[in-house]
Formats: C-alpha cells, structure tokens, sequence
C-alpha cells in the first residue's frame, strides 16, 4: 500500500503541538463516543435535498445552537444561532462527517476561477489584546486549508499555504503567480487588510478572492464601512450575515416556522433589533419594566462577548446604561468595530432546562444542543454533535454570568481547563437518556434545523439583499458546478 511519505495525521498535529509553540485540544473522546449507526439513521430521516446543483457553493456547514424548554413535560426547542464555518469543535464529529464538510471546500477550490486565487481562513481567537488567547482548536482550520489545497491540486493547479505571522515578517514571497490559502486569526487580518478604490480586498497587495469564516466575513464589512465589492470575493458560507447577526437569523426563522409548524419548535421568536445606543438602552427598559426578562446579544461577536442578561423589573436606567456601554465597549475593542457591535438583537430569556441527575458532576447546571448541519453533495444532513453545559451551577435566585452561558470556550478559560469538560457527546444513548430527550424529539429537532437552513439558502438566492450581498454571480466563481470534474475526498473512518 502507497503511504504519502508527506502526510501528518490530525492526532500527530496535536500531540507535537507544544513542540511547536502551544497545546492543541483533543477531541477524540467526543468523536469516538458518538454512535455513528444513530447518526446515519437521523440522517435517512431528516436529511434534505437541496433545490438545485446552483446551491452547492453557497454553503458548507452551519453548527445550530439550540436551547431546550419544558411546559407540562413537553419540551421545545429554540435556535439562537445559526454561527457558520468559523464552527470551533468540527472534529466533535465522525470522520465520515467532517470529510463531507471538507469536501465542500475543495469544491469551491475547483470553481474560483482566479489564475491565481487566493484564499483567507480566519480563525477566533487573540480578541483580548491585554491577555490574547490562542485558539486551541485552529487545527480545525488547518483541516480546512489543506481541503482547498486538495482542491487546487485536482484542478492541476498547485497552491501555496501561508500563515499570517510569517507573511507580517516577510512578504517577499507572497508576490506568487499560483494559488495561496493564508490561516490567520481575525485581528491579525484586519491589521493587513487594504480595500483599493474598486472596493477589493488586497492582502499585502495581492486581491483576495475567498474568505471562510462567517464571523470575519461580516466584521470584515464593518471594518470596511460596507464597501466590499462581493462580487469579487466569494464567502463560505455566501449566508454569512445570518450566521453572524442574530437578528437575521430569528427573522428567517420566524419565516420558516410560519411555514413548517411543530410542536417542538415555537411559533416565532420574541425580539427586537436595534441600531444605536440610546434604543438599546429604551428597548431593555421598555422590555423589564412590563416584567419580560430580556437578553441582549451583539452582531458579528463570538464567545459570548457583549452579551447581557436584564433578569431584574427593577433594575435602574442607570446601571441598565452602565451595562449597555461596558458591551459597548468590549466589542469594539475586541472585533474592531466602531462604536460597538450594532445592531443588537434584544431576546427574551427563556428559563432553559438543567441537567437533573444528582449524582452527575454537573447536576443543576443549565445546558444547550449543538445540531451542525452540513452539505454533503446535494444534501444536507444533520449531525446531533454535543450538550454544551454552563460551567456553573444555576440559582435561580442569583444567577452568575457563567451559569447563563453554555459557551465552551469561556467555560475552558475560567475554569482554567480543558473545553470537553464542559460538553457530552449528542448522539449517545446514554446522554439521551441523560436529557430525557426521545428518540421522536431528536428527529424533530434534526428535521427542523436542515429544513430552517434549507430556507435560508433558497433566500440568499431568491433574495439576496436581505444579507447584504450583490444580485449578481461572483465574477471569480464558476457556476453551478465547477469546471472540472470533482475527485471525491477520501472518506475518513467514522
């Protein structure tokens, strides 16, 4: 057997990791805990088709954060994020899964059309510049990069992949006539990146022709003052704006609830968007002085940065106010984003379920399910990937920050430890049983999350200025099949 002497393997990657600078996170304990057999049947169930081959390059995955309620034993399942390709925690799921969401990325390698097109992948981390963190899931992207340059190498064309550190100390050789993927963390981006006066991206005066990250798409539009001309620069996913704002996502979830009812999902969701500080500020004060517990959450920010809780009727405008600027203020600084990260999307809290099991580490701490939907083909097909559970114990008396947000990475870094302490893995019988979540809710919870991405992408094709983007085709994107035949990637053991 021909064994490319080339190669590194992910698990190598991670444990020579401190070799190279600083630890990595192993999630092959998640991985080999999920049962495949249950996944490929959710999948049978619940996967959908997507409407035409011209949907193929508008998205790859898309992990869904879902919270859970229960009325009378019934429970409910809200979405409260769609997020996107910036997904911290793909290797959560089977090899059979991720080669499907790789796959994707080598397709849109083949279909730029660029001689020498060159591609960003952005990646979370270094927000804080007083204490910068280092993402210890970047060779997530990693995976990434070298499924574009996969994607070069099928189409005869020979890619070059660079890291931004080196390229800030030295870009003599980025002047290349052949393709190039770039990995770099979000800021270190935005520190490079130019827009020339035909509104294109350039990085070290090269044009850029793809960014992946929803995120970092959208923060690159506010940096930018929205003068990006998309039709040269291709974003995977092309519906970044809804996995990025909240409040376009509730409101093409509202549109798909009222057009595929269930009794698990509610009937709409209870928000509002606002654009500047002193609406912010009214909005909440309206919202707790009629007694709704409100939820404030940010555009275009990751790891709960910005985001507030306004649990109490009484609080005063004044520290209301207080609040309002501190988030402000952190996201401005933290994503560069002048004035804060407006529009927010004011949310009602909802009172989600714990964990009851008192013999369970994690008794009594609230939780959320991750649903990373993926294209694999023409499908798209969910994959019930992990429980994200608070790092804190829920009082309903006096709730602590920590014990309202189920984010894995700011559980990780309080608690100084490692994030999967913090998670369980989804399709497993015995975290079901766990949950008490049925085998009918979890395949009406799958059934619902493809069906709700399904209609985000017919929107971004049939309207595309509800995010933003140009009516017309990429010019540096071939489609809507790529010009050479596609080389199925290697299906990785599940």
């Amino acid at each position: 057997m021909y064994v490319n002497p080339f190669q590194v393997s992910m698990e190598t990657l991670i444990g020579a990791a401190p070799f190279l600078g600083y630890r990595l996170e192993d999630r092959g304990s998640i991985r080999q805990a999920q049962d495949w057999p249950m996944v490929r049947k959710l999948q049978a169930l619940t996967s959908r088709r997507l409407r035409s081959l011209s949907q193929r390059h508008l998205f790859s995955v898309a992990p869904l954060d879902v919270l859970v309620t229960c009325e009378h034993g019934n429970k409910q399942f809200h979405i409260i994020e769609i997020n996107g390709t910036g997904i911290g925690g793909l290797t959560n799921m089977t090899g059979a899964a991720v080669s499907s969401v790789l796959e994707a990325f080598s397709d849109m390698a083949q279909a730029l059309t660029e001689p020498a097109p060159l591609v960003l992948v952005a990646s979370s981390g270094k927000e804080c510049e007083q204490a910068p963190r280092l993402n210890k899931l970047v060779h997530e992207k990693i995976l990434y990069a070298e499924a574009l340059k996969r994607g070069f190498d099928y189409a005869g064309r020979r890619a070059e992949v660079f890291a931004m550190p080196g390229l800030v100390q030295d870009a003599s050789s980025f002047a290349s006539d052949r393709p190039a993927i770039v990995l770099g963390y979000m800021k270190e981006f935005l520190d490079h990146l130019q827009l020339d006066g035909a509104g294109r991206l350039r990085l070290f005066g090269r044009p850029v022709s793809a960014a992946v990250n929803d995120r970092f798409c959208l923060n690159v539009m506010h940096h930018f003052g929205h003068r990006v001309d998309l039709r040269h620069l291709w974003t995977m996913n092309r519906g970044f704006l809804a996995g990025a704002d909240k409040g376009v996502a509730y409101r093409l979830l509202d549109d798909y609830l009222r057009r595929s009812p269930s009794a698990h999902f509610p009937d709409g969701v209870a928000c509002e968007r606002v654009f500047k500080r002193d609406a912010l500020i009214a909005t909440i004060m309206n919202w707790i002085r009629r007694g709704k517990k409100a939820v404030i959450k940010p555009q275009g920010t990751g790891l709960g940065h910005g985001i507030e809780f306004f649990l109490q009727a009484n609080e005063s405008e004044e520290t209301v106010a207080e609040r309002v600027d501190l988030s402000l203020k952190t996201t401005e600084e933290y994503y560069r984003i002048r004035g804060g990260a407006l529009p927010y999307t004011v949310c009602e809290y909802l009172d989600t379920c714990t964990i009851k099991r008192p013999e369970h580490p994690l008794n009594g701490h609230k939780y959320e399910l991750r649903i990373v939907v993926y294209r694999d083909g023409g499908f798209l097909r969910p994959f019930p990937s992990i429980v994200k559970i608070a790092s804190e114990t829920y009082d309903a008396a006096k709730p602590s920050h920590l014990a309202l947000i189920n984010n894995i990475t700011t559980s990780a870094q309080a608690k100084k430890t490692a994030g999967a302490e913090f998670m369980l893995p989804l399709a497993n019988r015995e975290t079901l049983e766990l949950l008490g979540l049925s085998w009918d809710e979890l395949v009406d919870l799958c059934r619902g999350a493809t069906g709700y991405l399904r209609h985000v992408l017919d929107k971004v094709e049939d309207e595309p200025k509800l995010f933003d983007l140009p009516a017309e085709a990429p010019a540096c994107l071939a489609l809507p099949e790529p010009t050479l035949p596609v080389r199925k990637v290697m299906r990785a053991s599940a």
